[in-house]
C-alpha cells in the first residue's frame, strides 16, 4: 500500500472532453497548440511494427487523431488519455495518515464527493443503474467541505506528521482558495491501494 495523493482538476476542459466527439477534441487540442506542436498526441502505437511512433512537428491534429483511431486506439481510450495529459496538474500532493481517506472519511465515499467513474461514465455511453456496482479506481473529485475536513484533520495532527509539512499544508489551502475563486476546477482525491 502506497500514499495517497492529491491532484488539482480542470473540470471544465475535462467536460468538454468527457462530451466531445472528434471534431471537438481535434479543435480543443489545436486551441492548445504551439509552434512546437500539440501537448498531447506525441505518437501512435503501431501494432504491425510493436512500438510507439512519433508523429512529425507539424502533422495537424486532424492527421493525429486519424493515424490514431486508424491503429486502433478506442475514442474511449483517447479521451481518457486526453483527461491525465490536459487536465490534471502535473504536481501533486501526497497525503499523510492525519489527511488520508481511512482517517478523515472512516473509508468510506467523502460525503458528496463524485467519483471518478460516474465523473467519467460519458465516455463510456453507459451509466451505472442502481443495482449496479462498478469497481471504484478510488479516484474522487473533492467538494470544498471534504478540504476542509483533510485540513482540519491534519491541523490536529500537526505534530503527527511524516510526510507532509507546513509547505504541503499551505500548497492545499492555496489549491482550495483557487478552487473556490475559479468554480471550474476542484481538487481530486486519489486512493493508493
Amino acid at each position: 500500500m502506497g500514499t495517497d495523493y492529491l491532484e488539482l482538476l480542470d473540470r471544465i476542459t475535462a467536460e468538454m472532453i468527457i462530451r466531445a466527439d472528434e471534431a471537438d477534441l481535434i479543435c480543443l487540442v489545436e486551441s492548445r497548440t504551439t509552434r512546437d506542436g500539440p501537448p498531447v498526441w506525441k505518437n501512435y502505437w503501431n501494432a504491425e511494427q510493436d512500438c510507439l511512433i512519433d508523429f512529425p512537428r507539424a502533422t495537424t491534429a486532424t492527421e493525429r487523431l486519424k493515424l490514431k483511431s486508424q491503429h486502433g486506439t478506442a475514442l474511449e481510450e483517447i479521451k481518457d488519455d486526453l483527461l491525465r495529459e490536459m487536465c490534471v496538474s502535473a504536481v501533486s500532493i501526497s497525503v499523510d495518515y492525519w489527511g488520508c481517506w481511512a482517517d478523515v472519511f472512516a473509508g468510506k465515499d467523502p460525503a458528496d464527493a463524485i467519483p471518478w467513474e460516474d465523473f467519467t461514465a460519458p465516455i463510456r455511453r453507459r451509466h451505472k443503474t442502481e443495482k449496479e456496482e462498478w469497481e471504484t479506481s478510488g479516484r474522487y473529485l473533492l467538494t470544498d467541505e471534504n478540504v476542509d475536513s483533510i485540513l482540519r484533520s491534519l491541523e490536529a495532527h500537526k505534530n503527527e506528521l511524516t510526510i507532509m509539512g507546513e509547505p504541503e499544508i499551505t500548497h492545499l489551502r492555496l489549491w482550495q482558495t483557487f478552487c473556490r475563486r475559479v468554480r471550474g476546477f476542484c481538487i481530486v482525491y486519489q486512493i493508493d491501494f
